[in-house]
């Protein structure tokens, strides 16, 4: 029978899964009611040792990592990170940075977009920080950092952690230049997502002026294209659990997986054949055609004008007349624009010739010997349609969604199949309070006695339907903030409709009901050994409950409370 750890609560890791603006905001409110809280007499959030982040989620990580070395407090950084969420549009002044009037700070890096990023971050958010920071973490509650990123040479996770083996076994990185790396770029690294970036150059995008441990070993290292972590585990699952296999690790009594990617996906719909009316009735061979026929009408033309050109002048005997001056300029015009066409036109067959080839010669000899058989040029456009959006709709479903969604489910079965783990892990997730997602949970734990709801003792306030259990401001909350998309900055829409503080005030309610269902299981399942810890510990565990049911009642009443508590305490400060 798995007993409860010994000092529950104690140490903790919490975990922050890729998600871009959306995961940063959602974590930074996840963070915010661990802060509030209160165990043994300190916030709860001093209590988390180690944080392991991914692609969004390492943009409040690093932030907040980097600010706790500094000596500051929570309030603080939150509020900090707050403002650059709702300031910055990274899109924008990333594209600005690759125009080339835009001066690089560090002119070693390639100028692609992944690092116009890098230096923004560098600038905005870590102000020009190394991985050096972390040497001496008795500043802070934290001891592990754990920040994420995938490696394209072996398809395996490369870690930047101030413990442990940083990057990975093929390129193993000392100490000495470890900590010469600039946390800028590791945010980079994290969150370099697939299709919206190009990989990051892993050493030579990372080199600086002030490396010269990183510029010694970069021959021992081989080069490999670094990008989002969520590629090998969106969670940051695996680093938390890798941390505790270590030798001379010390076990965590809680690990916090806080998520804001969507275990579902949409149906695959297949397109629509709209079948061969108009455009869709050609073929290329028809179109070419067509435009050959064109293309000879409008040479014909010309043709005619240049003689007329050359012709008029004659009614006045080409003498010194405004007539021979325009007869002559049209000539003169039209003989251009034919000459002008001509060379295009060449040009472009030219281009066109070339392309194919390319193209060609990059297929595999396979697909060369089976496509020779298609005649691609004679069917119609409208055959063609769902042939080629059929495949890239269905490619596209595969890598952003089939294998993200069973990676997803992998990682998290490595924390929630072992039994080990049943009162160590704890989820925070950003769709969790839907009513969709409830009534999901609520079927499935009608068969199961550890379900929370099930147990002896379980207070009122948790057990219900819906309605009940969270109502209609909490509902309006979450399913806004669920249906938030992947993105790097927040638009004017956006801001109208309040959507970062949507997501604040999602990751605030989700934590304290989680840690409400969380303290549910370890005081009231049967056999767990809770009742053998000592009366000082239950009576703190106690405490803890009280204050978060308390909260929840005031969330229920209006969700984003804390969001405006926060705001009012930074206005009353700054006056």
């Amino acid at each position: 029978m798995t007993k409860v750890p010994d000092q529950p609560l104690a140490r903790i890791a919490i975990c922050c899964s890729g998600g871009g603006y959306r995961a940063a905001a959602f974590h930074l409110g996840a963070m915010a009611y661990l802060d509030r809280v209160k165990y043994r007499g300190r916030p709860l959030l001093e209590n988390v040792k180690a944080i392991s982040t991914v692609s969004g989620g390492t943009i409040s990580g690093v932030i907040y990592a980097l600010q706790k070395q500094d000596g500051h407090e929570f309030q603080q950084i939150y509020h900090f990170i707050l403002d650059k969420l709702r300031s910055l549009d990274l899109i924008k002044m990333g594209l600005a940075s690759l125009n080339p009037e835009h001066t690089w700070s560090n002119s070693r890096k390639r100028k692609n977009l992944i690092n116009a990023f890098a230096e923004i971050y560098d600038k905005e958010f870590t102000e020009g920080a190394t991985f050096s920071v972390f040497d001496d973490m008795s500043t802070s509650h934290l001891e592990e950092v754990m920040f994420n990123s995938t490696e394209f040479n072996h398809g395996l996770i490369f870690r930047f952690q101030n413990t442990g083996l940083f990057g990975n076994r093929y390129n193993n990185v000392r100490r000495a230049a470890a900590r010469e790396v600039k946390l800028a770029d590791v945010i980079a690294a994290s969150s370099c997502f697939t299709g919206g970036f190009e990989p990051i150059e892993w050493p030579d995008d990372f080199l600086h002026d002030h490396s010269p441990s990183m510029r010694e070993d970069t021959k021992k290292w081989e080069k490999v294209g670094l990008m989002d972590g969520g590629i090998y585990d969106n969670q940051g699952i695996d680093s938390v659990i890798r941390s505790e296999a270590r030798a001379d690790s010390k076990p965590f009594d809680l690990i916090i997986v806080s998520d804001v990617t969507s275990p579902y996906m949409d149906n695959f719909i297949f397109h629509e054949d709209k079948g061969e009316s108009g455009p869709r009735g050609l073929s290329f061979n028809e179109l070419r055609d067509r435009i050959s026929l064109s293309w000879s009408k409008y040479i014909w033309i010309l043709r005619v004008l240049v003689v007329l050109g050359f012709v008029i002048p004659f009614s006045v005997g080409y003498s010194n007349h405004v007539v021979t001056g325009l007869g002559l300029m049209l000539a003169a015009v039209a003989g251009l624009l034919m000459f002008g066409l001509h060379l295009l036109r060449k040009r472009f067959q030219s281009l066109l010739k070339e392309g194919t080839e390319y193209l060609w010669s990059k297929l595999p000899l396979f697909y060369r010997q089976k496509l020779s058989t298609l005649d691609i040029g004679r069917l119609k456009f409208g055959r063609l349609e769902p042939l080629i959006i059929d495949r890239v709709s269905s490619l596209f479903t595969l890598v952003m969604n089939v294998f993200l969604k069973t990676v997803r489910r992998l990682v998290y079965g490595r924390l929630y199949r072992p039994e080990k783990y049943r009162y160590r892990r704890m989820s925070n997730l950003i769709r969790e309070l839907t009513e969709e997602d409830y009534q999901q949970q609520l079927e499935r734990g009608r068969k199961d006695p550890h379900y929370y709801q099930n147990l002896p003792g379980c207070d009122p306030i948790l057990i219900g339907e819906y309605q009940k259990v969270f109502g209609e401001g909490i509902k309006e909350v979450a399913e806004k903030a669920a249906s938030f998309g992947t993105t790097l900055w927040f638009t004017a829409d956006d801001e109208l409709n309040e959507m970062l503080d949507q997501l604040l005030a999602s990751g605030q309610c989700s934590m304290c009901f989680n840690l409400l269902t969380y303290l549910t299981e370890l005081r009231h399942s049967p056999d767990n050994g809770y009742a053998e810890l000592s009366q000082e510990i239950r009576n703190h565990i106690d405490a803890l409950w009280d204050q978060c049911k308390k909260d929840w009642l005031s969330f229920r009443k209006d969700p984003h409370f804390m969001v405006k508590e926060l705001a009012t305490n930074r206005n009353s400060t700054q006056s």
